[in-house]
């Protein structure tokens, strides 16, 4: 089971997540997790071969596909509110726009940066850059807490509170050093750990769905196995969205990862064979 911390008392009583640092979970590799493991490695190697024959023109238009579909993702989250999510009638185009320029800017920006907390505040910044998102403090991390809910629900009533600010800031740490220092456990099982916490720990009041979606191609363009930023993830996600948040809640309720770890690299691989045009 995962851990909460309690706060204040009363009607005014609400627990928050704090999230298990990275470095302290064990992977189980179990035959099923193994297979997928290589099925997954082959996948992206085929992957990378078909895009190295992209013309630069096909590169921008699936790097548009792929902005569209996190942003339509994240408008698929509506019927919970997030508190923190734009509004259903979003503009999608600017917000696609806005997350294509984030995109483009972090890819140049990691020659000089470490993924780190300023490169994605940098990201989060561009992303944001409309006058909806003006009041959701744009390129900051939160100070207050958030949480997930119908929107009649408050903080007692969530279905879930992520970590409050300085559980927050110790675990955005964490998963800095994992990013940046952890290389014993496979490229692909990292991403999907990466992923994972960093929906936990929410450290944006707006866009942490689609932060966390870039982040992950970042990852694996860092790690130099994705060798080009068009992979097709959350088009997946998006066909599979129940899977995707039972997957995080299967986590938080029993402390396992393996179920997820097989979901998130399954859409992986599905992903890889997703070059169209």
């Amino acid at each position: 089971m995962r851990s909460y911390r309690k706060h204040l008392s009363g009607e005014a009583a609400f627990k928050s997540f704090v999230p298990t640092p990275l470095s302290e979970i064990q992977v189980i590799h179990t035959e099923e997790l193994d297979k997928l493991i290589m099925e997954t490695e082959s996948a992206m190697q085929q992957f990378n071969d078909d895009a190295s024959q992209l013309s630069e023109e096909q590169i921008k238009q699936l790097m548009w596909q792929e902005a569209e579909n996190s942003c339509k993702l994240a408008l698929g989250e509506q019927p919970l509110s997030f508190g923190f999510m734009p509004d259903a009638d979003s503009a999608l185009e600017e917000d696609t726009d806005n997350l294509l320029k984030a995109t483009s800017y972090a890819i140049e920006a990691m020659d000089e940066l470490p993924l780190s907390a300023r490169l994605l505040k940098n990201a989060h910044y561009l992303m944001c850059n409309s006058e909806r998102y003006e009041k959701k403090y744009p390129g900051e991390f939160r100070t207050s807490p958030v949480w997930i809910g119908w929107k009649e629900n408050g903080l007692k009533d969530a279905m879930f509170v992520p970590p409050v600010y300085d559980d927050m800031i110790e675990a955005f740490s964490d998963l800095e050093r994992y990013i940046n220092y952890e290389d014993s456990e496979n490229v692909f099982v990292r991403a999907a750990l990466i992923h994972y916490q960093f929906e936990m720990i929410h450290p944006f009041i707006d866009g942490n769905g689609r932060v966390g979606r870039l982040l992950n191609t970042l990852y694996l363009m860092e790690q130099d196995v994705l060798k080009c930023p068009v992979l097709q993830l959350s088009n997946v996600l998006k066909k599979r969205i129940l899977g995707y948040y039972m997957g995080i809640q299967h986590v938080n309720e029993t402390g396992t990862y393996n179920d997820w770890l097989c979901f998130y690299l399954n859409a992986i691989k599905s992903a890889c064979s997703m070059i169209v045009i």
